[in-house]
């Protein structure tokens, strides 16, 4: 039976931050008139992250736990999220909570018109309430500047972790997707771009998660490696 809105959230060590996140969200879900289920992936955590969700999920039907024993990557456990979800609309958001889930109001007005809407930090009324330290700033959008020219022209924030798509597009999409780590954002857009699902960019609130484990400079290295290969795949007709 579907729903009207899956929200799919990935975790992988979470045991500090995901349980003001799923009351965040259990919160604000349980006041619309719509219905709804929330999927939390579990990515092969070695803390205690799993048996927090599951004590969350007993006291909270409309939440389930999908537990993997192995780490996959973020982008393995949201691909696997947004294919078991049952929505009409698939949200995936952070863990960390880093744009909450009331931010879903600016997406919505798009729904109508628009397949993917994304959520954006760079664009006219976006913000950003804690920002990265410098070096990571300069690197995200000198990266976002290249994505820009190989593979996703027009859109200026291809990394928030704050994106809702249809049912139609996300069973087209995600199947196709391979890159099971930090690019599959990049990648998943250039798929739904190449397919021609319609994408809108939403202004959202977001900020920075402390306890982040992305180091910069390795960031770097491996976003121009996959951009290259994404590049690569779209001109070879692999998606």
């Amino acid at each position: 039976m579907s729903v009207e809105l899956s929200v799919v959230i990935p975790a992988y060590n979470e045991e500090r931050r995901i349980l003001p996140t799923l009351e965040d969200v259990a919160k604000y879900l349980s006041q619309q008139d719509y219905s709804w289920e929330v999927l939390i992936v579990n990515d092969g955590s070695t803390d205690k992250t799993n048996q927090v969700v599951q004590d969350f999920c007993q006291s909270h039907p409309n939440f389930k736990l999908i537990d993997n024993k192995e780490n996959k990557g973020k982008g393995g456990v949201v691909k696997q999220g947004m294919l078991e979800a049952k929505g009409r609309w698939r949200l995936f958001m952070d863990a960390d909570n880093s744009t909450p889930i009331s931010e879903i109001e600016k997406l919505w007005p798009y729904a109508k018109d628009y397949d993917i809407i994304i959520g954006s930090r760079y664009i006219k009324e976006g913000a950003i309430k804690k920002k990265q330290p410098l070096i990571r700033r300069i690197i995200s959008r000198g990266g976002n500047l290249l994505t820009q020219l190989l593979i996703l022209p027009g859109i200026k924030d291809t990394q928030c972790g704050f994106k809702l798509f249809n049912e139609k597009s996300a069973q087209a999409v995600f199947p196709k997707q391979r890159f099971l780590k930090w690019s599959f954002d990049m990648e998943i857009l250039a798929i739904a771009k190449k397919m021609g699902f319609k994408i809108k960019e939403a202004p959202v609130i977001w900020q920075d998660a402390s306890l982040s484990k992305l180091k910069a400079a390795k960031a770097a290295l491996r976003t121009l490696k996959d951009l290259l290969l994404i590049k690569w795949n779209l001109i070879t007709k692999k998606y």
